[in-house]
């Protein structure tokens, strides 16, 4: 079975339960603008970049009273950045600073260059999907050609089909995409991301698809690359993260496992590191993350379920600002080894015919310090479940490859 695009047109546009309608402006033929009067601060606009590695770059712009999320259907359903509106009015950016500083057209990523390393000449994006065929580490084949890119190829995928509802009733607007990632041979899936935003309050939510439309079992493999930088994530800040088991994936990560949750300022050409969980969870397999920033005032939550996400990888790349500070909280239902070292561990997913997988993530902001107070002793109470964590001094064979 599969899917008959033929008569399916690439963007629809609903309007849910509104007696007065949306009102859509078009601005110019690259931007449209939809709005609504009875929610003044409401806001949905559809644009598209010209010029340079970012011409044809697709971006819509969802904006409540407190909040922009910027979504790219071009870029596999990828989320550029996000704006947050403080309790004292401030608006404070969510995302990092790349050396990539706009969006670029995956054509213009060349995923198969030999090194492999390619995918990162298109990434700044402060949610990036990694997958589907893979999400690792560069991997190649025995004559030394490559066979798996870095990061897959999910988020430089383009989007085949968006719908935008705007809801009147329910007060909230959702986006929603379809990735196709498939080829002659080998696999078949399908990869349908919608985001959802009411008009109100500091969070949004995210509910991801797979399925699989082959007649033959199928393998994948996923992670959710939430990237964070300056001013959010700085020297001084910390990320409180609940686990059971933590481990270091590499030797310099190993030397700096003492001071894992704490953030400090940029160190010009300081190797990245990385660190790999199994997370604590209550009874429901309920868990999150919390990203503080330096002055206790501001910080990003990522909540999810240990059931759809087994793992999780801690990123830090604290090198100088003009080199892309950054730091990531990455659910992953495998680590981002090399899938061959994966597939042995047991942790690349399979998906019989039709069978599907959904994923569920949710990004709260906290806007002043009793938000921040609260949100940490949130994941101190989920902490408390699991006393005694298991930490590893270095890295282990079995997650670590």
């Amino acid at each position: 079975m599969s899917l008959n695009l033929d008569s399916i047109p690439y963007f629809k546009f609903t309007a849910v339960n509104s007696q007065i309608p949306v009102q859509e402006t078009i601005i110019s033929p690259d931007e449209t603008l939809w709005t609504h009067p009875d929610f003044p601060d409401v806001s949905v606009r559809r644009t598209f970049f010209r010029g340079g590695p970012s011409d044809g770059v697709e971006l819509f712009t969802l904006t409540n009273e407190n909040l922009s999320v910027c979504v790219m259907p071009t870029r596999g359903m990828g989320i550029w950045k996000v704006d947050v509106k403080k309790s004292s009015g401030e608006t404070v950016r969510v995302g990092w600073n790349s050396p990539v500083p706009r969006p670029v057209n995956p054509r213009n990523v060349p995923l198969d260059q030999p090194d492999g390393l390619g995918w990162l000449r298109g990434f700044n994006e402060f949610v990036a999907r990694c997958g589907l065929e893979s999400n690792g580490a560069p991997e190649f084949n025995e004559n030394g050609t490559l066979r798996w890119p870095l990061h897959g190829r999910l988020q430089n995928t383009p989007a085949h089909w968006v719908e935008l509802t705007f809801d009147v009733l329910r007060k909230e607007f959702i986006l929603t995409g379809v990735v196709h990632e498939g080829r002659l041979f080998f696999n078949d899936l399908h990869f349908r991301s919608s985001l959802r935003l009411p008009f109100f309050g500091r969070t949004f939510f995210v509910e991801d698809v797979v399925r699989n439309f082959s007649a033959r079992p199928a393998e994948f493999e996923l992670l959710y690359h939430v990237n964070i930088g300056q001013p959010v994530a700085d020297g001084g800040g910390t990320m409180e993260i609940p686990f059971r088991r933590m481990v270091p994936r590499c030797p310099w990560a190993a030397q700096n496992i003492h001071k894992a949750r704490e953030l400090h300022p940029p160190v010009t050409a300081e190797p990245e590191m990385c660190y790999f969980y199994e997370l604590s969870a209550d009874r429901n397999g309920n868990t999150e993350t919390f990203l503080k920033n330096p002055e206790g005032d501001f910080g990003v939550a990522l909540e999810f379920n240990r059931n759809e996400f087994p793992y999780f990888c801690q990123w830090k790349a604290q090198h100088a600002a003009e080199d892309g500070y950054v730091t990531g909280m990455e659910p992953c239902i495998n680590f981002p080894n090399a899938r061959t070292f994966e597939k042995a561990h047991g942790r690349v997913a399979e998906l019989q015919p039709q069978e599907a997988r959904t994923f569920h993530l949710t990004f709260r902001f906290c806007a002043n310090k009793a938000q921040v107070e609260q949100e940490i002793a949130a994941v101190a109470e989920l902490q408390a479940l699991c006393p005694a964590p298991e930490i590893s001094p270095n890295p282990t064979e079995d997650w670590c490859g």
